[in-house]
């Protein structure tokens, strides 16, 4: 079975976020040695994983919210699918089937490879174009010419766009 390890290919470059990724990871690792170990309690670590899990989805779409992230309805999307299908695997790990616990491992494997490298990256960028007011510009258009147009910078500064700076 195919490991999950932090890697910087992994990073989202937004502190918090890269953070709980880690433990996620960590969590995912943990279940990972457990589902070999008799002796392992693969449900605690079951349930250790999935709080991370869910923990982590609902501080990212508090995050999303407040930026005004025009991707949240599609990534929120992705972190449902996740919680069904984990949410589908917890009860039977709970009632003691051992399959459960390394089929859990094996599709947060994949599904958070990918969805860190991918969603959480697009998430992330917008995240700190928002920190730095770099936020989407509306164009409104006529047809009116050029010439009798009033030009504003983003600060609201008048300027002449044939005039190079």
């Amino acid at each position: 079975m195919r490991t999950l390890k932090w890697t910087s290919s992994h990073a989202v470059f937004v502190t918090d976020i890269d953070d709980e990724h880690k433990e996620i990871f960590a969590a995912v690792a943990e279940l990972q040695a457990g589902t070999s170990d008799p002796q392992a309690d693969v449900e605690r670590l079951a349930k250790r994983l999935v709080a991370c899990v869910t923990g982590h989805f609902a501080h990212e779409e508090r995050l999303m919210r407040a930026a005004r992230y025009g991707s949240l309805r599609w990534h929120k999307q992705l972190h449902d699918a996740a919680r069904r299908r984990v949410g589908q695997l917890l009860p039977r790990i709970e009632q003691g089937d051992a399959d459960s616990s390394a089929v859990l491992v094996a599709y947060l494997t994949a599904w958070l490879h990918d969805h860190t490298r991918i969603a959480d990256r697009m998430m992330a960028a917008a995240f700190r174009n928002h920190e730095r007011g770099m936020y989407r510009m509306t164009m409104r258009t006529s047809t009116r010419p050029a010439d009798s147009c009033e030009w504003v910078d983003v600060t609201g500064a008048r300027f002449n766009p044939e005039i190079s700076g």
